[in-house]
């Protein structure tokens, strides 16, 4: 796919460059004005470099061409960059190739603008335009860690709490509806209820662990030996509280479009922190997801459809729309860790700290709903008992 793309790219920049050629007045190149000169040595530079795959080039052409008050790039034509895209993606672009340049990485191929969630519901590319839209916008993330922050983006934790819940989802329901009791062996050593509940929640929540990072580690294994795993460094796209930019870009809308996000600004931070923070994240649901896994079980009892709750769940947070009232909204990894949640809350800070302190309080508080009810009803059996003897 990704060399299928290239070679795309490679044909329409070259249709567009022709294209412009005709366009530009006086048809005599050595007559050219030095603008329409410059210009067309850089977008024919940039096709050079990309015939190349040489992403190191590729960025310092598009720094250039970024820095200038019309940047293009060699396939996106003269329109799209300046009159269609209005969320702050020709502004993100200069940041990102410009923390590129700081820390001397090669841009991904091809050369791509960034986008963001309101991208789509903010441009305005005609129907004409949708193919070279595409390929103006749509990157491929063909190395190991950078994968792993696009499988965030889509979902893939609500994937992997579904697909744990498959094996793990009945853990404590298959003691009341099955015929072998697992814990016989704890009562016998005089464990109450609570501390068998205790030890289902340490069971489930480090099998959890290992089920997903066996995973992702046997995912890295194969993406080093396919493709590498990709420089840490790399840029990742953030929000955060910051002053309101200047666009050096000469159409009308340039700075109110590159301030879309006030008070918050589009910034670049390394995959490293980002994959760290997603990392803490993760261990948070899936302790989460450990005790909601208990209470439901708890509560339903019949192992079937205790399994079949916890499998839904995770699918239903996939499908529901993003709403302040929808509370799988709050569990959008990527929307958590970027802090592009703190902007769909209307929140100046980040919103992060605050969502993994409710992630804990809401987890503590389906333990002890777990473990309140048992222990009523282990009193309660104590109590009949003796009366009984009585």
């Amino acid at each position: 796919m990704q060399g299928q793309r290239l070679n795309t790219a490679e044909e329409t920049s070259e249709q567009w460059i022709k294209l412009l050629k005709k366009t530009i007045q006086p048809k005599d190149p050595k007559q050219w004005l030095p603008k329409d000169k410059s210009a067309m040595q850089l977008l024919e530079k940039q096709l050079v470099d990309l015939k190349r795959r040489d992403g190191m080039a590729l960025r310092k052409d598009a720094v250039e061409q970024f820095t200038q008050i019309s940047p293009m790039i060699s396939y996106s034509g003269n329109v799209i960059v300046d009159s269609n895209l209005h969320s702050g993606e020709v502004e993100a672009t200069r940041k990102e190739l410009l923390y590129l340049q700081r820390h001397n990485l090669a841009t991904m191929l091809p050369l791509t603008i960034r986008t963001n969630p309101q991208t789509a519901l903010t441009n305005t590319v005609s129907v004409d335009q949708r193919n070279v839209f595409q390929e103006l916008t749509q990157r491929f993330y063909v190395r190991g860690w950078e994968q792993i922050w696009l499988w965030s983006t889509v979902g893939g934790l609500l994937v992997a709490l579904a697909v744990i819940n498959m094996f793990l989802g009945d853990i404590l329901a298959n003691e009341y509806d099955s015929q072998s009791d697992h814990t016989a062996w704890l009562r016998l050593h005089n464990y109450g209820q609570a501390k068998m509940v205790l030890t289902k929640l340490g069971v489930h929540f480090v099998l959890s662990c290992l089920m997903l990072f066996t995973a992702l580690g046997i995912f890295l294994v194969y993406a080093w030996l396919r493709n590498g795993l990709g420089d840490l460094r790399y840029p990742v796209q953030a929000w955060a509280l910051g002053k309101k930019v200047i666009s050096p870009y000469s159409w009308p809308t340039a700075t109110e479009e590159a301030n879309y996000f006030a008070p918050l600004q589009i910034t670049f931070i390394p995959l490293a922190r980002y994959l760290g923070l997603f990392g803490f994240f993760g261990f948070a649901i899936l302790f989460l997801n450990s005790t909601l896994t208990l209470l439901i079980n708890r509560l339903v009892k019949i192992r079937l459809l205790a399994l079949l709750i916890m499998v839904v769940l995770p699918v239903i947070g996939l499908v529901l729309p993003a709403s302040i009232y929808n509370p799988f909204t709050y569990l959008n990894s990527d929307w958590v860790v970027s802090n592009y949640l703190g902007y769909f809350l209307r929140q100046r800070s980040s919103v992060y700290p605050w969502i993994i302190g409710g992630i804990g309080i809401i987890a503590v508080g389906c333990l002890l709903l777990t473990i309140m009810p048992l222990r009523r009803k282990l009193g309660g059996l104590k109590l009949a008992k003796s009366s009984g003897a009585v």
